[in-house]
């Protein structure tokens, strides 16, 4: 994908990691010594006294937003500004993840020189509806995960593929996952890991209460639908494992493609089976 120029960025930061007022007070400086303006979330920009320095509110005037934390804060980022155009760059806190790619001087260094590129990911829509009534919508990079809330107790679920029958799961519940979220929460449920440029969704059941049951590839123009067949306990959606909702009786969830996907910036040298070599 076409890089554009780099001249102002967007921050935003997860508050919660010991080392951040460090990391921003490293990276903030950097980005502006280069000429770049700088932008930060209200969170972000309450951390610490940037007087002018800084503007507050992520908008469109950003040709990227700077996600400091890790995978969680890049999911978190990629939803809340889902609408925006800029592509988001994951600056590394911890060992721990595959979206975020670099540190601090990496991450100034490809700004500076260009010496990145921008890949985009596949995203996933979701919609809890009541007959034809739309109840609630989410979108999520990784993945939409229908379960048991609760005392852990097993559920039935009728999984249907573009209005055919697939089948019903006996288990703790069914992942939905995209190729950016095959090395997430599917990954540990035994789902396939994918190329993150691929289109497809995968559906890889939780838990399943038999040893015949394997996950599945579909294709990503497929629309998903589970519903909830028996289950002595409450139901759940959860999205990208930071939101979500209860599941009624006589509700379902309907899964399929979003219109919108994400722009990651990743280095020039990126490489997918180098990073599942160093991380599996």
């Amino acid at each position: 994908m076409r890089k554009r120029p780099i001249r102002r960025i967007g921050v935003v930061a997860n508050l919660q990691k010991e080392e951040m007022q460090s990391l921003l007070g490293e990276f903030v400086p950097a980005l502006l010594e280069e000429g770049i303006e700088v932008f930060m979330d209200e969170e972000t920009a309450a951390f610490k006294d940037w007087g002018s320095r800084v503007k507050v509110g992520i908008s469109d005037e950003c040709d990227l937003i700077a996600a400091l934390g890790g995978d969680g804060t890049i999911l978190k980022v990629a939803r809340q500004f889902s609408q925006l155009d800029a592509p988001i760059l994951g600056v590394k806190v911890g060992r721990l993840g595959f979206l975020a790619e670099g540190r601090v001087s990496e991450n100034i260094e490809w700004i500076k020189k260009g010496r990145f590129k921008i890949q985009e990911r596949m995203r996933i829509s979701a919609r809890i509806m009541d007959r034809a009534k739309t109840i609630q919508s989410f979108s999520a990079l990784n993945d939409v995960v229908v379960h048991g809330a609760g005392f852990s107790r097993m559920v039935t679920l009728r999984t249907e593929v573009d209005n055919s029958f697939f089948r019903e799961y006996a288990a703790d519940g069914v992942i939905l996952a995209t190729p950016t979220g095959s090395t997430a929460y599917s990954l540990s449920a035994g789902g396939p890991l994918l190329v993150p440029t691929l289109q497809a969704i995968i559906l890889a059941p939780l838990c399943p209460h038999s040893l015949s049951i394997r996950p599945i590839v579909l294709d990503a123009g497929q629309t998903i639908i589970v519903r909830v067949v028996r289950g002595r306990t409450d139901i759940m959606v959860t999205v990208d494992g930071q939101e979500g909702s209860g599941l009624g009786i006589g509700q379902y969830v309907e899964v399929k493609k979003s219109d919108r996907s994400t722009k990651l910036v990743i280095p020039e040298d990126y490489d997918f089976f180098a990073l599942l070599r160093e991380k599996l």
